[in-house]
């Protein structure tokens, strides 16, 4: 199966629109990789809340040449006790989506909560 992604490319993210973004919710954690389940909603996101460096941020090559694939809404209270969890452990905080493993940022620096307490990642590989 196709994993259910907003497909994005670092040429392809855009300066301000809305668009519908698919929601997730953790499966299982190991302590760095949560596998993700696609929770068949949908919420929307607005790329002018992106601050210019945000928008660097979700253009540029990450470490080890990783660009932004795509991007996905998951709980943000969940999202901050897996960053906090995986950050206290010296870890990167990755989400397998359809056995497709990504490194994941959120797309604001300063989360911006979306729908009903959602927040936008962006997924790198």
């Amino acid at each position: 199966m196709t994993p259910v992604i907003y497909a994005l490319s670092s040429t392809t993210v855009p300066q301000a629109g809305v668009i519908d973004v698919p929601c997730y919710r953790e499966d299982a954690f190991n302590g760095r990789t949560a596998r993700l389940a696609y929770e068949e909603k949908w919420v929307p996101f607005d790329f002018a809340t992106l601050t210019e460096r945000d928008h660097d941020l979700a253009t540029a090559e990450r470490g080890e040449e990783w660009t932004i694939q795509g991007v996905v809404a998951v709980d943000m209270d969940w999202l901050v006790g897996v960053m906090d969890t995986t950050a206290a452990a010296g870890k990167t905080l990755g989400v397998e989506i359809d056995e497709v493993w990504y490194y994941v940022s959120p797309m604001n620096m300063e989360p911006t909560v979306v729908g009903d307490g959602y927040v936008v990642i962006g997924l790198y590989r």
